[in-house]
């Protein structure tokens, strides 16, 4: 009898909603062919960047031209509904009169946004500047900003990184004015904006072009920097790790890429400790690497870097993002008339996990490229292009969504994200919403007026959500699958799939029809499983001859009888609190400890007595930084570890 088991959630999917709120204050479009219009009234913005507030809003910065000739630098958030914070035409980042170019954001730990920026002082003279924002539109580093160098140089390219305590690192590179020589530079300036180190030159070149810096925090005092450096029309991808733990920065330069390669662009993350580093190059054909480098500057993949791919053709705009323990890739793949998008999934070790050429994303007659990707927090991975299926001058953006099995979670020739017609579509960024959707902002032209606009699309493939609050619960004998929808089609079919630990197929054990509500709707199922294990239960969203799948909720269930067992905490990942369950056969002693992916031990969770059945402790993280944990009960013969995420 199920009454004899306890049963508890091995992923729960936590939605925090508000009726009012989907009624009454949504201001994302349903429509994908209007999306939501984000900036008032910009002349033509480029240089759009745009970073998650974590919040599931966003911050957007652009540079504008406006007449007479005024270039200028400007932010704007954006809140989970669409809604701007303050003004709807965006805010200067500093009241300077100088022309601003170039704009580079760093979202900080305390949810406040740094941006830099370049101004032209003369002709061949350039300064960076650098100024922290709110979300309600306040410039705390005054009305102008801080101007970070002096250097009486031009300022060709620069980089930004933060570490945990706010503190900020810029890389440089700077040309003098009628020389060849190019030098590399760092400043550092704390959280208050204070400058704290440098400009520090870490090398000076005029045999060699230097490039394209990149520069990412290990800890407060060390980082990893990359660069290109060119000569006779061939670049080479550098790297070193230096210390401002002393007056002196050394600078250990290693070549990354092979000799025989001409590096066009490069892309730098930090997984973990280690540096990982993705390029294309130019030889006979473009072709795209990546390498795994530890601190102490070991090639983790071996000597050589390695070939993301072999397919055949020009491989091109590799991007990618690091999850908890694979690396995820995707590319732009030209071969024949076409342009099509492929992916690969890497574990941390360098291996391939899908097929060896990767998988295809899209493959469309037409041209599709430009590709923006992002990890959605619940293992799967959300990629968003342009796209000129229908038509050779004007494309389109559309998304799809993987899961960590390379299995495509939406419809086969992707979501519609931006389709207003026979208009320009360009600078597409891609960010979380923190529920396992995506909010695509990019530039679009329509009627030769250019703006910024967004489009918010939910997990389940949609545009306002209709599948909210997927969860199932123990009731009585039964488990009860329960979700909320809202602003459905009038043919909307549910059906109710339910998959064992055993089986290999998903099958339907349900179906409704959409509720009466022209609103929300909420819908239940109860069943009766007749089976020790992991049960797990999705929703399939049918209308228009379009199917979305819901995410998966799944059920352990533990006999009560003979056996201890540690079970999985919920909710999984979490940013503060979790619980912990356990059950014992009889009274026990029970201790939990707390360890690092390095197996230090960080704590004692629990240390008592506790009685026969099913025990839950809540624990709270506040003092672990995001990342992956362990674990480990023991209870006298018995030990058990489970593992655990941290968010952010």
């Amino acid at each position: 009898m199920i009454n004899k088991k306890h049963i508890v959630y091995k992923y729960w999917l936590i939605i925090l909603f508000f009726f009012s709120s989907i009624a009454l204050k949504a201001q994302w479009a349903y429509d994908p062919s209007t999306n939501t219009r984000l900036v008032v009234n910009p002349y033509n913005p480029i240089n759009i960047h745009s970073v998650s507030d974590r919040k599931g809003g966003a911050f957007i910065v652009w540079q504008d031209t406006k007449p007479p000739q005024k270039t200028d630098v400007l932010f704007l958030h954006v809140n989970k509904d669409g809604e701007t914070s303050f003004r709807s035409d965006g805010k200067s980042v500093s009241l300077g009169l100088e022309n601003k170019f170039e704009p580079q954001i760093m979202l900080l730990n305390s949810g406040d946004l740094l941006i830099i920026w370049k101004e032209n002082i003369s002709e061949n003279i350039s300064e960076i500047f650098i100024q922290r924002v709110t979300n309600k539109g306040l410039r705390l580093w005054t009305d102008f900003g801080i101007q970070l160098t002096r250097v009486n140089k031009q300022v060709i390219e620069y980089s930004l990184t933060v570490d945990k305590n706010d503190n900020a690192t810029i890389l440089f590179v700077t040309k003098e004015a009628n020389s060849p020589a190019t030098s590399l530079f760092l400043i550092k300036l704390n959280s208050s904006g204070k400058i704290i180190t440098g400009p520090v030159e870490l090398l000076n070149s005029s045999e060699t072009k230097i490039s394209d810096c990149k520069i990412l925090s290990v800890s407060e005092n060390e980082f990893y920097i990359n660069w290109l450096e060119t000569k006779d029309s061939r670049a080479a991808l550098c790297f070193s790790l230096i210390s401002l733990n002393s007056d002196s920065v050394y600078v250990q330069k290693r070549n990354i890429s092979k000799p025989t390669e001409n590096v066009l662009s490069f892309e730098a993350s930090l997984a973990g400790n280690d540096l990982y580093v993705n390029w294309y190059s130019h030889e006979k054909q473009k072709v795209i690497y990546h390498q795994l480098i530890s601190p102490d500057g070991k090639f983790k993949w071996g000597t050589e870097a390695n070939l993301i791919t072999a397919k055949r053709g020009q491989n091109s705009n590799p991007q990618f993002v690091i999850s908890n323990k694979n690396i995820f890739v995707s590319w732009v793949n030209d071969y024949g008339n076409d342009k099509n998008i492929y992916a690969q999934l890497f574990d941390l070790k360098g291996n391939k996990l899908w097929k060896d050429a990767g998988l295809p994303v899209i493959e469309y007659e037409g041209d599709q490229f430009g590709q923006k990707v992002i990890y959605d927090n619940t293992g799967n991975y959300i990629i968003a292009w342009i796209d000129r299926r229908l038509t050779e001058h004007f494309g389109n953006i559309y998304a799809q969504k993987l899961n960590n099995n390379g299995e495509l979670q939406w419809i086969e020739s992707g979501i519609d994200l931006g389709t207003y017609t026979n208009s320009e579509k360009s600078y597409l960024n891609l960010l979380p919403d923190g529920q396992g959707g995506a909010i695509a902002i990019f530039k679009d032209k329509r009627e030769k007026k250019s703006e910024i606009y967004g489009q918010k699309i939910y997990s389940t493939g949609t545009y306002a959500g209709q599948i909210l609050g997927l969860k199932c619960e123990q009731e009585g004998d039964s488990i009860k699958v329960f979700w909320y929808a809202a602003n459905e089609n009038t043919d909307v079919i549910y059906e109710v799939q339910k998959k064992n630990n055993s089986d290999d197929e998903w099958k339907t054990v349900a179906d409704f029809k959409k509720g009466n509500s022209s609103a929300i709707n909420y819908y239940e199922f109860n069943d009766l499983p007749n089976t020790d294990g992991i049960i797990s239960y999705r929703i399939i969203q049918k209308s228009k001859g379009n199917q979305q799948i819901s995410e998966t909720v799944s059920l352990e269930i533990v006999n009560e009888a003979s056996d201890y067992a540690l079970l999985q905490n919920v909710p999984n990942p979490f940013s503060e609190t979790t619980s912990i369950s356990f059950i014992l056969p009889r009274e026990e002693f029970v201790e939990i400890e707390i360890y690092d992916v390095k197996l230090n031990q960080l704590g004692t969770i629990t240390q008592k007595n506790y009685p026969a059945g099913k025990n839950t402790i809540s624990f709270n993280a506040k003092r672990l930084s995001p990342g992956v944990y362990f674990y480990r009960m023991k209870a006298g013969d018995f030990v058990a570890v489970k593992k655990m995420v941290v968010s952010n």
